[in-house]
């Protein structure tokens, strides 16, 4: 009796008529998976959405942009993203993709937007610092969960000076703000108590100054 077994003599010759055999359900398969991951990946992370300050607040009908967890496991720091002046919302969310790195970082970001384009905090007891008051509470109570001891504030050239101007310049208007960032020119700056801590960054603001900011930022607590 003859025993004798199959011996393939060429086995890469074999493995790539297994590919050209296999290839195009290989790349659909992949093509499949590539996509599943990436709607996995972002399918718990909120939209950025256009809001109204509502009835009740001094600021009603004010509007904003909201970028937060609704339902956080633990409440969240915030980061005001102040624009500059003849900018808005939109435009400050996209050059400083501050979004895309607070689902990252786990923080809740808000956009701000000024009347007409223009900030006005001078006064410190003026419509805008309501405003930002209002901001701070109404996602606080209403958008999401607030860990109040890691409120921020940045701004780009006037939404910068605005920023200062309502962190730094006006302690009794009822906002603590335990850390301000500015990117450009702001002008002369208002004189900050120890408790605020400041960073200035000089120069265009992108993606990677948004990380130095968090980074400089998520330091502190009040």
């Amino acid at each position: 009796m003859w025993f004798g077994c199959l011996v393939v003599s060429n086995p890469l010759k074999a493995g790539k008529q297994l590919w050209a055999k296999n290839r195009k359900r290989v790349l659909i398969i992949g093509a499949v998976l590539v996509v599943a991951w990436i709607y996995v990946s972002r399918s718990g992370n909120p939209d950025t959405e256009r809001a109204k300050i509502p009835a009740g607040y001094l600021s009603a009908e004010r509007e904003l942009a909201v970028h937060a967890d609704a339902d956080p496991g633990k409440p969240l720091p915030l980061v005001l993203v102040l624009h500059d002046d003849n900018s808005d919302a939109g435009a400050i969310e996209k050059i400083t993709e501050a979004s895309t790195l607070a689902d990252r970082r786990d923080f809740a970001v808000v956009y701000p937007e000024a009347v007409d384009g223009e900030w006005r905090l001078d006064d410190p007891q003026g419509a805008d610092v309501q405003y930002l008051r209002d901001v701070v509470r109404y996602v606080s109570q209403e958008r999401s969960k607030i860990d109040q001891s890691r409120i921020y504030i940045w701004g780009l050239g006037e939404g910068g000076r605005a920023a200062l101007a309502v962190a730094c310049a006006a302690p009794g208007n009822g906002l603590k703000f335990v850390a301000v960032a500015t990117v450009g020119p702001v002008g002369q700056s208002p004189s900050c108590s120890p408790e605020t801590h400041v960073q200035h960054v000089d120069g265009a603001w992108n993606e990677r100054v948004t990380r130095a900011l968090w980074d400089f930022s998520r330091q502190f607590k009040a």
